[in-house]
């Protein structure tokens, strides 16, 4: 009889496990928007790539053409217990170049319970790219919703004092879009930044700055579009703009 009991309750622990499990996973993949950032192993997506770079000491420019090619490679359990994702960056000077591994960057989903029953379970895709941990996105994606991307870039630093108090928003949600080379039925665009300051053309004698900064996301695809510009201009320390400009246009994807 005790063995008869053990095994029931051993069965019914099982289920509640199971239970538990389905509910665990429902949490994390019901939401469909999740799919403007797939994160699947082998997932892919190559741009071009334009960047020009601001040399204010030389009143110089340097245009900058190339490739670079995004790889979800893997994936490990970080230091709280989460599963975070690997994508691996390669880049080449040009279509055809051997592919050169360049970058590691580290994706992780953070679920936040509700605070009421009426609120919805969010989660938050943490993006830690060049010494700096970015919110990317937050789902469900919802049309004017906005969150500070950049609370976690370590501002003091004078390389990233520019990113403080960056607003992110969600915008053009479930809207067709063409990055220059391919159309996207279904993309939603985050609004990052958008500064400007003076201009040095205008006015030489008063301090300029420019930043702006934009990315595109398309379903079952990921990032198809970024712009991402900053510069400054002291007339009292150099003569010309100094900063970069760099715009990335998906080319290609699985």
């Amino acid at each position: 009889m005790t063995k008869k009991i053990y095994s029931v309750l051993l069965l019914v622990a099982v289920c509640f496990c199971a239970l538990l499990s389905c509910t665990k996973s429902s949490v994390t993949s019901s939401d469909p928007t999740l799919n403007y950032f797939p994160l699947t192993l082998g997932k892919y997506v190559t741009y071009n790539v334009d960047s020009i770079y601001y040399y204010g000491s030389t009143c110089t420019q340097y245009e900058v053409k190339s490739q670079m090619k995004t790889v979800i490679t893997d994936t490990f359990t970080d230091s709280k217990k989460r599963i975070s994702y690997i994508m691996d960056v390669f880049t080449r000077p040009y279509e055809g170049g051997i592919w050169v591994h360049n970058n590691v960057i580290f994706i992780t989903p953070t679920v936040t319970p509700p605070l009421t029953l009426s609120d919805p379970t969010t989660i938050s895709l943490l993006y830690n790219a060049d010494q700096t941990q970015y919110v990317k996105m937050i789902f469900p994606v919802s049309n004017g919703y906005s969150w500070a991307g950049n609370k976690y870039a370590v501002t003091q630093d004078s390389m990233f004092t520019y990113l403080k108090d960056w607003v992110y928003s969600y915008q053009n949600y479930h809207m067709s879009y063409n990055n220059g080379y391919i159309n996207f039925d279904n993309t939603v665009t985050v609004s990052e930044d958008n500064e400007s300051v003076n201009y040095p053309n205008v006015d030489s004698s008063i301090n300029a700055y420019r930043t702006f900064a934009r990315e595109v996301y398309a379903y079952n695809v990921g990032m198809v579009y970024k712009e991402w510009t900053h510069w400054t201009y002291k007339p009292w320390l150099v003569t010309c703009k100094n900063g970069y400009s760099v715009v990335m246009q998906a080319i290609d994807h699985n």
